[in-house]
This record gives C-alpha cells, structure tokens and sequence, in this order.
C-alpha cells in the first residue's frame, strides 16, 4: 500500500492504476455520459465522492447541482462498468473516520468505434461525405469522379486511421518515453495527438490510397 501525504490528509493507495484500457461500447457510451468524472479522475487521480461532489456546482446560485446520493449512484455504474474503482482510503487531519479513494480503472481510455456505440453515426458520416464531395467539387474547378469511389476510398481511409490509433495506444505501455508523455498531458490532448498521428501514418505508410484519392480529380 502507498501511503500519499498532505499537510491536512493522508491517502493510502493499494491500487496501481494500468495505463491503458480499451473500452467497449457500453463503456464508452457510460464514460462519454459521466464525462465530467472521468475527465476530473484523469486530472487528479484520486479523488473522494465530496470531492467529485464539488464538481456539480452551478456558478450563478453557488448551489449543487446533483445530490451526493446521485454521486454515489454514479460512481456505483462506474464501478459496475469498470471505469472507476476504490482504490484506496484517506484520512483527514481531525476526523476519525476515512474517506474511500475512487479512481479511473486506466490513465488512458481506448473508447470504441463511434459507429459501434452509436449505429446512426454511420450514417451522418456519409451524409457529411456526400457534402465534403460537393465541397471539392466546387472549390477549384475539378469536377471529382464517381462518388461512389470517392466514398470508398474515404471510408478506407477513416478505417485506417482508427487501425493506427489502436497501435498507438497499444505501445505506450510498452514505451517508457511515451508512457512519461502521455500521463503528464490532459486527455484532450492525448486524443489530438493521436488523431493528428494516425492521419499522418495513413499519408506515410497507405501512399496507394492517397494516390487513389488524388485520381479522382478529373486532369
């Protein structure tokens, strides 16, 4: 057990957080839903439920904006999904009793395809891709070929980019450097920089494809 030290408190730690966790569908759409939690668990680590209490607080009336029940209530699905666990107790300077510890079950969460928690994603992405052809279409006077290629190929693409996302994640644990890197960054930033990466790596490693995709430009 580690035993973390403040001048007001003690935290006593007996759980060594993973670094990366790959979500499930059900796990994603519950962690999208408890957003705040998981964010506030990634920032601090460990954290009570008074503490997570505080994070529901509207800024006009200074009140809260959830009960502490509704707290525990969270934290329990959390748990039940394996997002969050105890992971220790703290004691406070002055009170007899301890606190339980609730921390994220990963430094990293991997969520699921966006297709695979919400089946109408699929959807919207072709209509967003029927747009973007319309786009390109009119942006410098050459006319793209069939859209039917032109939705194909981006699809792959979009496949691939997710594939390399996936190997990212999958080696920071087994990198020292990037371990170092990715626990000291906020969560938004992590998905930036592996977002930018995986479409770097389609551009570098797939040149047939993008080849592909330049030919359907019209000479």
């Amino acid at each position: 057990m580690t035993k973390k030290e403040n001048s007001k408190f003690k935290n006593y730690i007996d759980y060594e957080t993973p670094i990366i966790k790959f979500l499930n569908p059900e796990q994603t759409k519950l962690a999208e839903e408890h957003l705040t939690i998981i964010k506030a668990l990634r920032a601090n680590k460990y954290m009570t439920a008074k503490e997570i209490h505080e994070l529901y607080i509207d800024e006009e009336t200074n009140k809260h904006t959830y009960t502490i029940k509704t707290i525990y209530r969270y934290l329990e699905k959390l748990e039940e999904a394996e997002l969050v666990k105890i992971s220790g107790h703290r004691l406070t300077e002055g009170k007899r009793l301890s606190e339980k510890l609730y921390t994220r079950t990963a430094d990293i969460f991997l969520k699921a395809k966006k297709e695979e928690v919400y089946p109408e994603v699929a959807e919207k992405r072709k209509e967003h891709l029927k747009k973007l052809y319309t786009v390109l279409e009119n942006i410098d006077n050459k006319p793209l070929i069939n859209y039917n290629v032109f939705e194909k190929l981006m699809l792959k693409m979009f496949d691939l980019e997710q594939e390399y996302n996936r190997d990212i994640v999958a080696k920071i644990p087994k990198s020292k450097i990037l371990t170092d890197l990715y626990i000291n960054i906020d969560i938004d930033s992590v998905n930036y920089i592996n977002d930018l990466a995986s479409s770097l790596l389609v551009l570098i490693k797939d040149p047939e494809l993008i080849k592909k995709l330049q030919e359907t430009y019209q000479e």
